[in-house]
Formats: structure tokens, C-alpha cells, sequence
């Protein structure tokens, strides 16, 4: 979230930003509602004043003086209240109204439009040409379909559209590749495994961001007033609100996989089938919090840690950088790591990772500090995926895929999955 003071005193950089980012949401409100707050917080300290001067006075005053000073007492407390409870509407109209307003872009975003193509920053990996395969490759969904290890139809019958089963060596598929993950994540890169809550309070989905923009994406428990994951960044969040680190612990780097559950309501990408866009997929996901001077340092961290999976894997990729309006709406600066899909001919994201500096730290209220007896600054908080799960088994099943509609597993799960190979099975 924004501070306030930064916007009063910097609206024209804000306005700069949120054109940069295509967003068409505006300041205007929340200036003129700052502008009200301060002239009632100006009254309110008035006021406060005469009522000290009264009550001082009063006890000067020989009883019979009193009364005239007294009444005059209750009605300037009379009015201190009904300046509290204007206040009070005040700030939470301005705290709804910031919650709205995405991160800024930092000043090495690329600026662009909706429109424009991401800058591509590298490229890993010899991109596998369908006629180098020398048959047609086919989109992961209809391999799983043949080979009997991804079941859409079973999926829908059992909670609708967008959810799959996941069968015998697709099961084990899913299950290795998550255990890879942690395994490197853990013993190479120095990420905390962390398993969370399935389940997080409405308090910690606004603190990462996630509420009030997505609500119409997210799955709630109304009863219990809890929310389901949408993603593993916000439970990671929510293990340190209302904290003061001591800079000693900094970085603190986490990993933790969980199920994430999204409508993905109105959804606009073309690719929407098979393990693209569910309503409910596993991740692996990578957060850190940093103090500020060494977020960006960390940030290209992220970045490698997230490509190590994909070399272990060897899966061509290429990693992007997201201009201004293709930015998530809590990060400052994201990359994206995308992959290539021979069966769909198409590159598709399977990590996006994101330095979002102090926007979640100010919603949560995690601060640390630099000695004992320092102030308090927020830190910055960093995430991304490492990987997602379910696209990263989708580009596997299309780049290892056979002519004899076999798939080859991948060297590195091997190990994990005792076979070498996947063949249909009835």
C-alpha cells in the first residue's frame, strides 16, 4: 500500500505512475478526502486545547462560577466526539481507497501498454522446433488424455470446469516434480520449507494485496470468515504481520508449497485447457524479506533460483521483463519466466517473480530493525514461483513427448519417480 503522506506530497509522481501502468484509477478522492482529514485533525487539536484551557480554568473558579464553564466543557466535548467519529469515517474511506491503488513501477521498468511485447532479457535452451520432431507434437492435454493420466472429464463431474484428476504416473509426475523443488530449494539456494494453512483471515489476504482488488477471484469460507489460498505468497506474509524483524535475520527466505484455489473469473488468455488456468493448482512458491538496499540483489537471486529448476529439467525458456502495464498489481518490478511449449507452440509463463519493495510490508505491518535501539522501517518482501506446478508437468509432457505417443521423464525425477519413461496404460 501507498503512505499517504507520499501521495499528498507527491501527486504528480503518483498520477506519473499509475498512467505508466494503464490504470485508470485516480488520486483525485483520495487527496480530497486527506485534504477534509487534515482540517478536522487541525479542529480537533483546537478544540482539544480550549477544553485543556476550561478544565484548567474551572479549578480556579469558586463553585458558584462553574457552571457556565462546565456546560461549556460538555459541549466542546460534544463536539471533539462528533469530530472522532467524522475522523473515523474519514480514515476508513481513505484506507479502502488506498488499498485499491497498485504498487508504483520502479524507475528500470520498461514503460509500455497492454498491447506491447515484454522484453525478452535471455534465453536458455535450444526452443524445439515441431518439424525437428519429426512428428506432429501434441498439446500436453490430449497426451494425457491418451496415456490415461489426466482426467478433465473425471474432473468436472467431481467440481466442475477448470479442475482435473491427475491418475496413476501423473500423480507420481506432479508429486516429483514438487519434491524436486523443495529438495533444491532447500539444500541449494537456502530457503526454509514452510507448510502453511490451507486457510488464511480476511486481515492477511489485505495485507498481501490480494483484497479488496481480487476478490471476485477468491474462494471464501463465509462462516469462518477465512479465505483459501489463492497462492502461498499470502500465508507467507501473514507469518510476520504486525512484526519488527531485527536486521540479524534478514534475509529471511521461504519456500513452501501449497494447493492455491482461483476463480480465474473473466480469465482473457487463449490458453484455458488441460493444466492451464484451474481453479485449483499446486505451486511452489519462493518469498524473501530484505532489507530495502538489498531487495534488487536478492530479486535476480529469485530469478536464478527459479531457472535452476528449469536447466535441472531442461526445458527451454527465456525470462522476461514485464513493462509498466503488465506489472501484478503488488509488484514493483517483475520478471517473468516462461517456458516453451512445442505441443501448443507457444511460450507460457510458469514462474513470475516480483520485488513489491514496501507495498505488502506497509499492508501488514512488518517492520525491522537495523540495532536495538533504531528506528523502525519497513521491509521489502519479494515472491515468485519456483515453479508452478501443474505448467511446468505440461511443458515435460510436450517437450519429452515420443512418436509412439510415449513420454520420457526428465534425468532429474528419475529418482523420485522409479521409471524412465511414461507409456499409455488402461
Amino acid at each position: 500500500m501507498l503512505s499517504l503522506d507520499f501521495i499528498y506530497q507527491h501527486p504528480g509522481i503518483v498520477r506519473d505512475a499509475l498512467q505508466k501502468r494503464a490504470e485508470v484509477r485516480d488520486i483525485d478522492e483520495i487527496l480530497r478526502l486527506d485534504e477534509r482529514r487534515r482540517k478536522l485533525i487541525t479542529q480537533r487539536e483546537e478544540l482539544y486545547a480550549a477544553l485543556k484551557r476550561h478544565k484548567e480554568a474551572v479549578r480556579t473558579l469558586p463553585p458558584e462560577q462553574r457552571v457556565d464553564v462546565n456546560s461549556q466543557i460538555k459541549a466542546l466535548g460534544e463536539e471533539i466526539s462528533a469530530l472522532e467519529l467524522q475522523g473515523a469515517d474519514l480514515d476508513t474511506r481513505l484506507q479502502l481507497l488506498l488499498q485499491m491503488i497498485p504498487n508504483l513501477p520502479h524507475e528500470s521498468v520498461p514503460v509500455g501498454n497492454a498491447r506491447d511485447q515484454d522484453n525478452v532479457m535471455l534465453q536458455w535452451g535450444e526452443r524445439i522446433d515441431p518439424r525437428q520432431m519429426h512428428f506432429e507434437p501434441l498439446p500436453h492435454w490430449e497426451l494425457g488424455e491418451r496415456l490415461n493420466i489426466i482426467d478433465a472429464d473425471m474432473g468436472a463431474r467431481i467440481a466442475g470446469s477448470r479442475f482435473v484428476v491427475l491418475k496413476g504416473a501423473g500423480a507420481r509426475l506432479e508429486r516429483a516434480l514438487i519434491s524436486l523443488m523443495l529438495d533444491v530449494h532447500t539444500r541449494e539456494h537456502g530457503y526454509t520449507e514452510i507448510m502453511p494453512p490451507q486457510l488464511v483471515r480476511h486481515s492477511v489476504m489485505v495485507g498481501a494485496g490480494q483484497l479488496p482488488k481480487f476478490e471476485d477471484q477468491a474462494y471464501s469460507c463465509t462462516e469462518d470468515a477465512l479465505y483459501l489460498n489463492p497462492t502461498a505468497e499470502v500465508p507467507l506474509v501473514g507469518m510476520h504481520n504486525n512484526t519488527i524483524l531485527p536486521c540479524e535475520h534478514l534475509p529471511l527466505r521461504y519456500v513452501a508449497w501449497t494447493t492455491a484455489f482461483r476463480r480465474e473469473v473473466g480469465s482473457a488468455s487463449r490458453h484455458t485447457r488441460g493444466l492451464l488456468r484451474l481453479h485449483q493448482f499446486n505451486k511452489v512458491e519462493l518469498f524473501q524479506y530484505t532489507e530495502p538496499e538489498k531487495s534488487y540483489t536478492e530479486l535476480m537471486n529469485m530469478v536464478q533460483h527459479a531457472e535452476a529448476i528449469l536447466q535441472l529439467l531442461e526445458l527451454p525458456y527465456r525470462v522476461v521483463t514485464l513493462n509498466t502495464a503488465h506489472l501484478p498489481f503488488a509488484a514493483a518490478k517483475t520478471y517473468d519466466l516462461e517456458v516453451w511449449m512445442p505441443g501448443i507452440k507457444d511460450y507460457l509463463e510458469v514462474s513470475s517473480i516480483s520485488n513489491c519493495e514496501t507495498f505488502q510490508s506497509r499492508r501488514a505491518n512488518i517492520k525491522y530493525r537495523r540495532s536495538p535501539h533504531a528506528r523502525t522501517s519497513y521491509v521489502h518482501t519479494l515472491n515468485g514461483s519456483g515453479l508452478a506446478v501443474g505448467r511446468t508437468m505440461a511443458a515435460i509432457l510436450e517437450t519429452y513427448q515420443q512418436a509412439d505417443g510415449s513420454v520420457v521423464i526428465p534425468k532429474v525425477l528419475r529418482p523420485y519417480i522409479g521409471a524412465s519413461i511414461i507409456v499409455p496404460s488402461s
